[in-house]
C-alpha cells in the first residue's frame, strides 16, 4: 500500500489548532440537518475547553478508514452511530453553557442537551428577535442577554440571504454586529461557531481581532456556494459597543471599501 500515514497521524494531519476539520460534506451526520457541521465544531470545541483532546480522537479513530481508490483515508458514514451513542455516554458539554440565536428547530437543542450541554429557555423558545423594530441589536443586546457563555454558535443566520439585513445597512453591517454581540457573550477562551454562512471571509480577519476575537479557521462545508463554517476562539474580555463597532467599521470601509457594504 502506497499511503504511509497511519490512522493517528491522518487525524493529526487535519487538526487546525486543536479542531478537526474534515473535507467538503464528510462531517458526521448526527442529526441529518444543516446543524451537522456545526454540532461536530461544538463538540470538538468542548473536548479542547476540558483539556481532552486525546479522548476525542479515541472517539474518532472507529470512524476512519481507509479508502483504497482516493488512497486515503475517510470517514465512515456508517459508523456514525456508534460514534454517538458514546458521546452520550461521555456527556462531554455537561457544564458548559451553550448559546444560539435564532434556531431553527429544537432537533439539534435536544441533541446538545442529551451531551449536558447548558441551553437557556430563550434559545429554545427562540424568543430573541432578529428583525423588526425591536430586534437585538448591540444598542439593546443586554436587554436580552445577561451572562456569558463558553459556546456560541449559529446556523445559516450569517448568511446574506438570511434576511440579517436591516434598514438601510448591508447583510455585511448587519451580519457584523451580530458577530460583535457573539463577542460580547462569549467567555474568554471560549468558542464562537458559525456554520452556513457567507458574511464570512479571511478578509475580515482584521476585524474580528478588534472585538476580541481569533479566526482559527474557515472552511467550506458542503457543496453549495459561499457556503462556510466559522471557527473562532474569544481571546480577551472585550466588549464592544455599538458607538465603538461603527467607528471601527467606518475606518475599516474607508480603507477597503469594496469589501465593506453600507
Amino acid at each position: 500500500m502506497m499511503y504511509q500515514l497511519n490512522k493517528k497521524d491522518w487525524l493529526k494531519k487535519k487538526l487546525r489548532n486543536n479542531f478537526f476539520i474534515f473535507d467538503k460534506n464528510e462531517f458526521p451526520r448526527f442529526t441529518n440537518t444543516s446543524y451537522d457541521p456545526v454540532l461536530f465544531e461544538i463538540i470538538n470545541s468542548a473536548y479542547i475547553t476540558k483539556n481532552r483532546l486525546n479522548d476525542f480522537f479515541t472517539t474518532l479513530e472507529p470512524l476512519i478508514v481507509f479508502d483504497g481508490k482516493k488512497n486515503d483515508y475517510t470517514l465512515d458514514g456508517s459508523k456514525v452511530v456508534e460514534m454517538k451513542d458514546v458521546l452520550l455516554k461521555d456527556k462531554i458539554l455537561s457544564g458548559l453553557k451553550v448559546f444560539e440565536l435564532s434556531p431553527k428547530g429544537n432537533v439539534h437543542l435536544d441533541f446538545l442537551e442529551e451531551l449536558g450541554a447548558i441551553i437557556p429557555e430563550k434559545v429554545k423558545n427562540n424568543s430573541i428577535p432578529i428583525s423588526g423594530e425591536n430586534s437585538i441589536k448591540l444598542k439593546n443586546w443586554n436587554e436580552y442577554i445577561n451572562e456569558k457563555y463558553d459556546i456560541t454558535f449559529s446556523n445559516e443566520l450569517m448568511d446574506e440571504n438570511s434576511g440579517i439585513k436591516y434598514e438601510n445597512h448591508s447583510s455585511v453591517f448587519s451580519g457584523f454586529e451580530l458577530y460583535t454581540i457573539y463577542a460580547n457573550i462569549t467567555k474568554k477562551n471560549g468558542f464562537s461557531i458559525h456554520s452556513n454562512g457567507s458574511v464570512i471571509s479571511s478578509l475580515y480577519e482584521t476585524y474580528f481581532q478588534f472585538i476580541g476575537f481569533k479566526v482559527i479557521e474557515y472552511f467550506r462545508n458542503s457543496d453549495g456556494n459561499f457556503r462556510f463554517t466559522m471557527i473562532m476562539e474569544k481571546i480577551n474580555e472585550k466588549q464592544t459597543s455599538y458607538d465603538e463597532f461603527l467607528y471601527i467599521y467606518t475606518e475599516l470601509k474607508k480603507r477597503w471599501p469594496t469589501r465593506y457594504g453600507n
